[in-house]
């Protein structure tokens, strides 16, 4: 049995929190009080000054793998999350090749399954990436995808959009989007303003995604085919928003 004293709890679940021991059995939680003195041979976690709670997750990461393992890969990845107490990640898909096809993401979801960590991934909502066709999602979905997007890249394609959020929704899985319109954009990473301005750095408008495609499928679009979306806004505009179905 492992006995982790001293440390202060919080469970989301049951909301409760403070200073607790927690005595493990195997892999159950069997015990949870201000003091256990349990009998028997114990391996002890001193956790005095250290959170105890349920592993994080995150639903946003890079891991930059295929393609990009110079910056970091799926194990280096999994390593640092795991050290911060993450224990499940959710990638995004603009890897090179792009996870558009079953192949990529079955060499994804295969690395990932042995690192220690949960290691879950996204899946393109268009092939390559390029916003003209639609990858086959509903068949990524049965491979392992857990949602889709073209991280980064906005999709001009208004009928394309509707697609995406259509199948989305019968799949009951969310779909992320990078909604701008890069006309309206010049040097991303700071609100078009007086700041931008006086600088002469340009900036992002927020035409830029009243423009967007998502936007053009206006409220009637974009809520009632009952899809999850998660709105990257661009750079320099408001922080993303979550519209539930």
């Amino acid at each position: 049995m492992i006995l982790i004293h001293d440390g202060y709890m919080i469970d989301p679940k049951s909301g409760r929190e403070g200073n607790y021991d927690i005595l493990i059995d195997g892999d159950k939680i069997v015990k949870i009080a201000e003091k256990i003195e349990p009998r028997g041979k114990v391996t002890r976690i001193n956790a005095e000054g250290l959170l105890v709670a349920p592993g994080l997750v995150d639903v946003h990461v890079h891991f930059r793998d295929p393609g990009f393992t110079a910056k970091e890969d799926i194990n280096t990845g999994a390593a640092a999350a795991a050290k911060g107490g993450v224990t499940t990640v959710v990638l995004m898909a603009n890897t090179k090749p792009a996870v558009d096809s079953e192949e990529t993401l079955h060499y994804i979801l295969d690395k990932g399954a042995k690192t220690g960590i949960h290691v879950t991934t996204c899946a393109n909502v268009t092939m390559g990436m390029q916003g003209k066709q639609l990858t086959d999602m509903k068949k990524l979905a049965v491979a392992g995808a857990v949602g889709f997007t073209d991280d980064g890249v906005p999709l001009l394609d208004a009928e394309l959009v509707r697609r995406a959020m259509e199948i989305s929704a019968e799949l009951d899985m969310p779909i992320s989007f990078h909604e701008e319109d890069p006309k309206y954009i010049e040097n991303n990473g700071v609100n078009r303003g007086k700041a931008s301005e006086y600088y002469g750095i340009g900036g992002s408008s927020r035409e830029a995604h009243r423009h967007s495609a998502y936007q053009q499928q206006g409220s009637g679009g974009a809520g009632a085919s009952g899809q999850k979306a998660l709105l990257q806004y661009p750079r320099g505009s408001h922080s993303s928003s979550f519209y539930p179905d």
